[in-house]
């Protein structure tokens, strides 16, 4: 991509400027930095999954990884997380580095779903739970998720993570796609 071209909605159509950042700039901001991610880093996430939908073969109460559509393989990213130890140290004394886990949500029907984030070794990351209400509202939810050789965090070496649901009621969860990278705060 030799250019891009972004363009804001009129501030006017919202009720509050609270809104408008949270529903218009942060979803825009979030996306924008997934893409430059993306193109900076290829890999973070699977380019033939980006547009289609999944869901799981079965929508109940139990969390379920999202496995139904494209392939017979659930909802996946692998992510390798050593690239923390080519980054420069300068930045590493200034800053913190943190996984942004950013996944692009909804849900079918009536009810609220939750999303999560499982390593392939089965252990959930902490702080990646995401609730979903908004019947049909496709949304960018973002969480910062911890870095490093504790439990329940991202892993410094490369790794498989899934994105698992469960819903309440009749609704269905759907995962359009996700990605992870790393910031730096």
């Amino acid at each position: 991509m030799s250019g891009s071209r972004l363009e804001l909605a009129n501030p006017n159509t919202f009720e509050s400027p609270k809104e408008y950042v949270e529903k218009h700039l942060a979803p825009l901001v979030t996306e924008l930095h997934r893409v430059t991610n993306e193109l900076l880093s290829p890999g973070s996430s699977s380019a033939e999954e980006w547009g289609v939908d999944m869901v799981p073969s079965k929508a109940d109460a139990i969390f379920r990884r999202l496995d139904k559509r494209v392939d017979d393989s659930p909802k996946h990213v692998i992510f390798d997380g050593s690239e923390y130890f080519s980054l420069p140290k300068e930045l590493l004394r200034a800053k913190q580095a943190k996984i942004m886990f950013t996944a692009v949500l909804y849900t079918k029907g009536k009810g609220e779903a939750q999303f999560r984030l499982v390593r392939d070794d089965g252990v959930v990351v902490e702080n990646s739970v995401i609730y979903v209400s908004e019947q049909h509202t496709v949304a960018t939810y973002t969480r910062h998720l911890p870095f490093g050789d504790q439990p329940g965090s991202i892993s410094p070496d490369s790794r498989t993570y899934y994105i698992e649901a469960s819903s309440q009621g009749r609704c269905i969860p759907v995962c359009r796609r996700f990605s992870l990278s790393f910031v730096y705060i």
